[in-house]
Formats: C-alpha cells, structure tokens, sequence
C-alpha cells in the first residue's frame, strides 16, 4: 500500500508557501527598519520566492523519483 502523508508534512507545499508568502510580501511592500533601499528590499523578496519555487521543483522531483522506485 502507499503511505500517505498530511499536506504540511510535504516540503514541495512548504516550498510554496514560502514563496507565495515572499511575492505577497512584495507586492504589499516589505517594512524593515534596518534595510534602507526599497530596491534591495524588493531583491531580497525576490530571491527568496525564486529560492522556494526552485526548492519546490528539486522536492517534486525527488518524491516523484522515490514513488518510482
């Protein structure tokens, strides 16, 4: 049988998540007393969503690839 898991316990969700929560953050603006350029802010966001969309993809192909073995 296969095992199931919950989806929070999936790191392709987590992944996701995390970058959808960097591009909102984005739009809506990221306060932070300590950065002084909205520009770095606004790379920094973008790394960060660009770092979990890239993570999310490693995940799934990870699991697809233990579900085939």
């Amino acid at each position: 049988m296969f095992d199931t898991k919950t989806i929070l316990a999936s790191r392709t969700i987590w992944a996701n998540l995390i970058g959808l929560a960097a591009l909102v953050l984005g739009l809506f603006g990221l306060y932070s007393s300590a950065l002084v350029t909205g520009a770095f802010e606004e790379a920094l966001v973008q790394l960060i969503a660009a770092g979990s969309f890239i993570a999310s993809t490693v995940f799934r192909i990870l699991a697809t690839k233990q579900i085939l073995n």
